[in-house]
């Protein structure tokens, strides 16, 4: 079982996103904001980490930079989300050091895939 914390301003998309995980098996966290995020992520040190590219007080490349300058939080794969896909938002992404930039809305199998792929199950 995996424990997988989801970054996103939108309340919605984190029920969406939690409910979709707690029904795979998974255990799931969500932040609203990078400051939240940091801190769950520093205390539960989740196996995977998905954040929206766009957050109302930060954005999604820079809190990867923050969760890989921390020790603690370094290691973990970080995916980035967006609902507004271009060339500069994945090369951003991936300079930041995210595993991926996946878009908006994420399918189910996509997520899924990714959990399995990235944890032991």
């Amino acid at each position: 079982m995996a424990n997988i914390l989801f970054v996103d301003d939108d309340p919605y998309t984190l029920l969406t996103l939690t409910k979709a995980v707690k029904v795979l098996g998974h255990q799931a966290m969500a932040a609203s904001t990078g400051q939240e995020a940091l801190a769950l992520a520093a205390e539960q040190v989740p196996d995977l980490i998905f954040t929206d590219m766009r957050l109302s007080n930060i954005e999604g490349t820079t809190l990867v930079h923050q969760l890989k300058e921390q020790e603690a939080t370094a290691h973990i794969p970080v995916f980035i989300l967006s609902a507004s896909p271009s060339e500069d938002v994945v090369a951003r992404a991936e300079a930041a050091g995210a595993v991926a930039y996946l878009d908006k809305p994420i399918r189910l199998q996509t997520l899924l895939d990714i959990i399995e792929e990235y944890t032991s199950g």
